[in-house]
């Protein structure tokens, strides 16, 4: 009797320590349901922290930009080179237009040879030639006599009437992008035309058209910044070179490869991407040969 009771004692005893194998057991009070939440918990953190992580990459690696941003870093720019170089913000615009918007080669050029650098950008410290006080002047494009307060000129002197300045600057406008680096009209002058002469000679529409061109030249002519390809879309798009993937994503939704413009194309680097459309091209052309 003795040993059946002894018996049945080491079986209840085997499935209890079956049953606490199977469960996991339960000691000091963890369960395996606080387990399963704390591994959750420990899950979500880690795609948190991956979150803000890729979210911080994509904050270091590029930056877009709409109209009022650009307009607010070529202002800062112009400030910058204004006060440090002592000169008018329209000197600093037109300094800042010819090196590219490089603030570091305006500052190491003007240090290294500011006298050089002036004749190069046609900022000229003294007039060339007297301009008339008080007196009449023939215009050198009409050849009409006018008053002198009927008379401008740049800083070079050079007396032009208002009618054949406000002709002068409106083609240049109307030809291009050109406009940005407009001279005095005398053939044999390199004196530059400031945005503060533009403003007062030019309509509003041709104002307009100037303006846009300045600033998409903060864009095209830095080397570090363009245009998103997407159609329609006016941002543009800031990236540090040499961070790491050129996949950006604009605030249009569309996304691009920085570096060829195309769609964004990772991991096929941008020379395969070429070849691949070229490859299209010819046989789309093949085949409307074929069509023909």
């Amino acid at each position: 009797m003795d040993s059946e009771e002894e018996f049945d004692m080491q079986d209840a005893a085997a499935e209890s320590a079956e049953d606490d194998f199977y469960s996991g057991g339960e000691e000091d009070g963890f369960d395996s349901d606080d387990a399963d939440v704390a591994d959750y918990e420990f899950i979500d953190n880690d795609s948190d922290d991956s979150d803000d992580l890729i979210s911080h990459r994509h904050q270091q690696n590029y930056t877009v930009l709409s109209e009022e941003d650009i307009r607010k870093r070529q202002d800062d720019d112009v400030t910058r080179i204004a006060t440090v170089l002592s000169i008018s913000k329209v000197a600093a615009s037109i300094l800042l237009r010819y090196y590219n918007w490089s603030v570091s080669k305006v500052h190491d050029e003007w240090f290294a040879d500011e006298e050089k650098v002036r004749k190069a950008v046609g900022l000229l410290e003294e007039p060339v030639v007297p301009f008339p006080d008080g007196r009449e002047m023939t215009c050198g494009i009409c050849f009409e006599t006018y008053p002198s307060d009927r008379l401008l000129a740049a800083a070079c002197g050079h007396p032009f009437c208002n009618s054949c300045w406000a002709g002068y600057i409106s083609t240049a406008i109307n030809d291009g992008p050109g406009c940005l680096m407009l001279r005095c009209p005398d053939p044999s002058c390199n004196a530059a035309v400031g945005q503060d002469m533009i403003n007062l000679l030019t309509s509003d529409e041709d104002s307009k058209k100037h303006s846009r061109y300045f600033i998409r030249s903060y864009i095209e002519d830095n080397r570090k910044t363009k245009w998103c390809p997407a159609p329609g879309c006016d941002y543009a798009v800031d990236f540090i070179v040499g961070s790491g993937s050129y996949d950006v994503t604009c605030r249009c939704a569309y996304s691009f490869c920085w570096n060829c413009t195309e769609e964004a194309h990772r991991p096929v680097d941008c020379g395969t991407v070429a070849k691949w459309i070229l490859k299209n091209s010819a046989e789309s052309e093949n085949m409307n040969w074929y069509g023909t």
